[in-house]
């Protein structure tokens, strides 16, 4: 059977969005079963950096979130944050850097690095110099997600407790209340409650999101 160029396009792209699913706890020497393969196999007929990038997103729906305003980025105008947008949104939509905590992001950081340096000679993707690489590590783990200690919250038990924690680690690691103070909370919960129906989460119902609220606001930032 005889097949197009379009045809041969889609079928490369669904092999690499395949390797870019892999577990981001892997090790940040390793790739992904096939990848090195798949990455040498002629990724420039895939067109430009946007095409590239939205195709992916749209490909790994369950698995990447939506994208993160530039202007939500904490220290929006640092050097970290321009980098992020910078290396990052080659591939895919700008993540947030509490998408992993700082024990995380080395790791997933040492591989998104290395397949920007595979796919430098194919895609034209630029990779991090590594003065780049350090900043925007320290960027990441400045900002990361800073899990919860559970022993400190005996009322994760309760039913609110029970619907913040099923429902968050969907996505990344259960976060600490004190993260955010009490009036932020209900406009973070927001973000995450549309980042999960895009990426085909389970979302609670209103009445479980308000729980959740308040379970996050009674142990707030701003609260004793």
């Amino acid at each position: 059977m005889k097949t197009g160029k379009g045809t041969s396009i889609l079928a490369l792209g669904a092999a690499v969005a395949s390797c870019l699913a892999a577990p981001i706890a892997a090790s940040a020497g390793e790739l992904a079963p096939g990848e090195r393969t798949i990455l040498a196999g002629g990724m420039g007929m895939m067109g430009g950096m946007g095409m590239h990038r939205n195709m992916m997103q749209r490909m790994m729906r369950g698995a990447l979130p939506p994208g993160m305003d530039p202007a939500r980025l904490p220290e929006s105008d640092s050097s970290g944050a321009h980098l992020l947008q910078q290396f990052c949104m080659q591939c895919h939509n700008l993540p947030g850097p509490g998408l992993h905590t700082a024990a995380e992001w080395p790791q997933v950081l040492g591989r998104m690095n290395m397949r920007m340096q595979m796919m430098g000679g194919m895609m034209g993707v630029a990779a991090p110099d590594p003065v780049q690489l350090d900043i925007l590590l320290g960027y990441l783990q400045r900002h990361a997600q800073k899990p919860i200690d559970a022993a400190t919250y005996p009322d994760l038990d309760t039913r609110a407790g029970q619907a913040f924690s099923a429902t968050c680690v969907q996505c990344h690691a259960l976060p600490d209340p004190k993260q955010h103070t009490a009036r932020e909370w209900p406009a973070v919960v927001g973000r995450m409650r549309s980042n999960m129906t895009a990426m085909g989460k389970i979302v609670p119902d209103e009445t479980t999101i308000n729980e959740i609220v308040d379970f996050l606001q009674r142990h707030s930032a701003d609260q004793k």
